[in-house]
Formats: structure tokens, C-alpha cells, sequence
């Protein structure tokens, strides 16, 4: 009897120990899950901007119900959330705002800005309006993303358009080449590491070749060695990023980051891009690179795990 009763205790002590044991492994991986999420958002929060509480953007089109192959105005305001204009938009990029604009099949892409279409005048700026515009030609469904900053935060939001136009666009083309030829340019596309996984920070590394030779004096585009566009296929995700030339440092006890980046005049072939994918699935990647006054576009699509 009493060794059934000593046995029993030991029974008893061990599951007490078993439970606090997995009671705190469960505490351990909630610590390095919200550990690794709180990275991911701060990650996010400043490379590529995001909507943050207190700033809200809407836009409208003229006309309301836009149609493929006519003249669209887009018109962009941003406010707070008592609807008030915020004033304090800073020049990001050489420009106040950065319009993105991509069909779903991904055979349109333009990145436009107010400045193209005339001056940013002061009363924009006072009531927060910006209007640029567009002729989409096709129709279907469009990504609109806009980046812009207040004071030295970035600020990032994106809108899906239907469009209505009796020529409609067919589905994207399933083309995941890792090289390809742009005009008079060979273009390769790695990354690192090979396997791309949503939430992890991941390296795109862009390398340039005109006439089987490195091309070896591009220019910055807009303040940057290069503007990338990411957008997933179902245009729920869209990054804007910019790349970096591989081993550029900032100035000693400087954090570099989009508002000041540093960029010599002339560099290549290579360009980094940092980034992370939030969800799996496929996306299409723009990049715009500059060479001799003329700007390069490139396409290409990668899967995130």
C-alpha cells in the first residue's frame, strides 16, 4: 500500500512538472512570435511605409464611372481623421507624391506624380489635394497605390479600380524567368535566400548587362539607384521600395533610410532591393533604373512560400 501511494505521488509530481514545462514553452514561442511580428511590422513601418492612425487618404475619379481609352483625372486628398488636410507633406523622392498604377494581367504600369501635369501649388498643399492622370487602357481591374511622406514618415496605401471599356485584359502570363531582356538590356534577377518566405526580410539582387558587358554608369532615378513596384496577384499587396548599390554605407552614427539615402552619381551592374513579402502566393516586381537620361523598366515574378 505504500508503495502504490509513493508511486502515485511521483506520478502526481511529474505531471505538475509536465504541465509547467509546456506552460512555459507556450509562453516562450508567444514571446518569439510577437517578437518576430513586432520586427516584421517595424521592418515594414520603415522601409516601405504603411497606413498609420491619424492619416487617411481617399481618392476620386473624374469621371466617377471610368472608362478604358478616355482620360481619367485621379484626385488624391489627404487628411486626418477629424477630415481636416494634413499640410505637412514632405518632398519624398523629388516629389510630394508617388502614384502607382497596374493592371491585374500586369501589361500596364505606369508610376506618375502631380508634377507631371503641372506645378504642386500652395493651395494643394493647404487642402491636401493632388490630382494627376491617367488613360487606362483596357478594361478590368487596376492596383492605385500612392506613397507619400509627413515630416520624415512614410506613408503608404493602395486601392483596387474597375474599369469598364469594351477591350478587356486577358489573364497575367505565367512567366517566372529569372533573366530577361529589356530593350537593349540583359537583366537578371536573384534572391537571397533562394527560397522566398512571407514575413522573413529577403535581399533582390538586380544585375545589368548591355552588349554582353556590365553595365557599369547608371544614374539615380528620383533619388534612388532604383523605384520597385510589388504586387501580388490578387492586388491585395503592393510594397513600393527602392534599391540600394551593394556596399554603400551611411555616414558613421547615421541610420540610412529612403529620406536620406546616399547615392553616388554613377554606379552598377548591381542593385539590392530589401524587402518583405507579408503572404504567400505570386507577385510581380517593376523596377525602374535610369542609364544615359533614359529610364529602363523591368518585369518580373517570383512565388513567396
Amino acid at each position: 500500500m505504500l508503495r502504490q501511494r509513493f508511486c502515485g505521488f511521483l506520478f502526481a509530481a511529474f505531471l505538475i512538472c509536465a504541465v509547467f514545462f509546456f506552460m512555459d514553452q507556450v509562453h516562450t514561442f508567444a514571446q518569439m512570435n510577437e517578437m518576430q511580428n513586432l520586427q516584421y511590422d517595424e521592418y515594414t513601418r520603415r522601409a516601405h511605409g504603411i497606413e498609420a492612425p491619424g492619416v487617411v487618404v481617399e481618392f476620386k475619379t473624374t469621371p466617377e464611372h471610368v472608362e478604358a481609352g478616355k482620360p481619367t483625372s485621379i484626385l488624391f486628398s489627404i487628411r486626418n481623421t477629424e477630415g481636416k488636410p494634413i499640410q505637412r507633406l514632405s518632398i519624398h523622392h523629388d516629389r510630394i507624391l508617388h502614384v502607382i498604377i497596374a493592371s491585374q494581367d500586369f501589361s500596364v504600369f505606369a508610376h506618375i506624380h502631380p508634377e507631371d501635369f503641372g506645378t504642386v501649388t500652395a493651395q494643394m498643399k493647404k487642402i491636401g489635394q493632388f490630382p494627376v492622370q491617367f488613360n487606362f487602357p483596357k478594361a478590368g481591374r487596376y492596383l492605385v497605390g500612392v506613397d507619400f511622406a509627413v515630416g520624415s514618415q512614410l506613408f503608404s496605401r493602395h486601392f483596387v479600380l474597375n474599369v469598364s471599356g469594351p477591350t478587356k485584359m486577358g489573364p497575367a502570363k505565367e512567366d517566372f524567368s529569372s533573366e530577361k531582356r529589356f530593350g537593349n538590356y540583359d537583366v537578371a534577377l536573384s534572391s537571397t535566400p533562394d527560397v522566398i518566405s512571407a514575413g522573413k526580410k529577403i535581399t533582390l539582387a538586380y544585375l545589368f548587362k548591355k552588349d554582353g558587358k556590365p553595365v557599369k554608369d547608371l544614374a539615380p532615378y528620383l533619388s534612388a539607384p532604383m523605384h520597385v513596384a510589388i504586387i501580388s496577384a490578387d492586388l491585395k499587396n503592393f510594397i513600393h521600395a527602392h534599391g540600394e548599390v551593394p556596399g554603400i554605407s551611411p555616414h558613421a552614427g547615421h541610420e540610412m533610410t529612403e529620406m536620406n539615402m546616399e547615392i553616388p552619381a554613377v554606379f552598377g551592374p548591381e542593385i539590392d532591393v530589401d524587402v518583405v513579402l507579408p503572404a504567400k502566393g505570386v507577385y510581380h516586381i517593376f523596377g525602374q533604373v535610369q542609364h544615359h537620361g533614359k529610364i529602363i523598366l523591368t518585369s518580373f515574378a517570383i512565388h513567396v512560400e
